[in-house]
């Protein structure tokens, strides 16, 4: 009796948080990551009690970081786990343990565990990604974050829901969670790594938060986890304010922001909006590299750029700071020879071309395509593309002399970190034919006396 009593205020409680928090609204295919320790176990079986109320469809992932011993069985028991239950599982294996650049093998690890979810989640058409983050997590992700500066976002801590992430136990204590295991008799996996005081979350979660609540408040965590979620709101709200203040325009990897607007605003919303514009390409900011990005902007000199976190850049482009992904390195002798007719494989740019050859013009070509056509008798094969070199020359089309295509990328107002992007369509006597996306070459036109036209076309892949 005291057992089921126990399961059943535990599914309660994770009932409340679904509710309270809007982590579902029926109907959902929800992903749950199962690492088969005692959090994501226990949200698995809850989850499973509530799928008929929810009407979920639930699917078991479960992702081998490959740091330690022991975890391909950890893997194995949860595969067999999700089969006596009756519920499909994937399971994935990381390819590298070596850390990415300017991350910590943790912090590696988080993202690959990361990626291999949303793949998963695309795979199987799921709406929902649900972790096992705890009360407990929660109060000792805030007091990290307090020891390392950050400001109220940090100290807001993790949010119970956001994008297709939703914690169903983030109002649920950790001795909670193993009370439900033992009512079910689940005999969860167990890391030994958080048994040592080897990482700092470890050293927060066995010292730190014991000696606050011997000497200052039993339910310590209970606190913290109400503060952070009021400054969550707080945030929440100073993020509109900023985003409406600046006017900021969000991108699909970043966003842009106008310097002039961003000077009347206070350096408080200045800094939000920064904040944002880097959080909408999936990089977090540190104090200092927002205090940087900010100077950038502030000065306002068309053509500075800094590197940002994420292979994330800020630029600033005639009175506009733009974040977003960093131009590829290259080399500025890179090149590729253009099937004409046919399609190429632009690797270099991330485009592919397409050349036809006719004596009809075509009347319309499909929505999308950056195209331009030309007088096939004027030019001079094979074709080429390639990237913009120092002193090159072109004429633009209405032009009678040449002017050089770095005076043409400024006229235009093309920054000078994205000049080596354009790609050049060049012909056999080194002619530049077309500043793809911007202009042709006049010695290239169509005339009342063309006989055979030359479409190109370029298309992102």
């Amino acid at each position: 009796m005291a057992e089921a009593r126990t399961v059943g205020e535990f599914v309660a409680r994770v009932r409340r948080t679904i509710d309270d928090r809007e982590l579902l609204s029926g109907g959902e295919r929800v992903l749950v990551a199962v690492s088969g320790g005692p959090d994501s176990l226990s949200l698995l079986h809850a989850l499973i009690r509530l799928a008929p109320v929810y009407r979920l469809e639930l699917h078991v992932a479960h992702f081998d970081h490959r740091l330690r011993e022991g975890s391909s069985a950890d893997a194995r028991f949860v595969v067999r786990h999700a089969r006596r239950l009756g519920l499909p599982v994937t399971a994935g294996v990381a390819d590298s343990t070596e850390r990415l650049r300017g991350r910590s093998p943790e912090e590696a690890s988080r993202i690959r565990r990361s990626s291999f979810l949303h793949e998963v989640a695309r795979e199987i058409g799921a709406t929902r990604i649900a972790t096992g983050h705890t009360l407990d997590d929660q109060a000792e992700t805030v007091v990290m974050n307090a020891f390392a500066g950050a400001g109220r976002r940090g100290l807001s801590g993790i949010p119970p829901r956001r994008w297709w992430y939703v914690r169903p136990l983030i109002d649920v204590r950790r001795d909670d969670v193993e009370a439900f295991c033992r009512a079910l008799r689940l005999r969860p996996r167990m890391d030994p790594t958080n048994d040592t005081d080897d990482f700092l979350r470890n050293v927060v979660r066995h010292r730190v938060l014991p000696m606050l609540s011997g000497t200052l408040d039993a339910r310590v965590a209970e606190s913290l986890a109400r503060a952070a979620d009021v400054l969550r709101d707080e945030d929440r709200y100073l993020d509109g304010a900023a985003a409406a203040a600046a006017g900021v325009e969000p991108g699909p990897d970043g966003g842009r922001v106008r310097i002039e607007r961003l000077r009347e605003i206070p350096p408080a919303l200045q800094r939000r909006a920064v904040r944002l514009l880097a959080r909408a390409g999936n990089a977090t900011l540190t104090a200092e590299q927002t205090e940087a990005v900010r100077a950038l902007a502030l000065d306002g000199r068309t053509g500075a750029r800094l590197d940002l976190p994420g292979r994330l850049s800020a630029l600033v482009e005639y009175g506009v700071l733009v974040v977003g992904p960093s131009p590829s390195p290259s080399s500025p002798r890179a090149a590729a020879g253009l099937e004409v007719p046919g399609r190429t494989d632009l690797t270099a740019w991330g485009l592919h071309a397409r050349a036809v050859l006719g004596e009809d013009r075509p009347e319309r070509w499909p929505d999308g395509l950056v195209a331009c056509v030309f007088d096939a008798d004027r030019v001079t094969f094979p074709l080429r593309v390639r990237r913009w070199r120092s002193g090159d020359r072109f004429r633009p089309i209405g032009m009678t002399s040449a002017k050089k295509v770095g005076d043409f990328f400024t006229d235009e107002k093309v920054p000078g970190g994205r000049r080596a992007e354009v790609p050049l369509v060049v012909d056999d006597q080194g002619v530049i034919l077309w500043v793809v996306g911007h202009r042709m070459d006049d010695r290239a036109k169509v005339t009342e006396q063309t006989r055979r036209f030359l479409w190109l076309s370029v298309e992102e892949d």
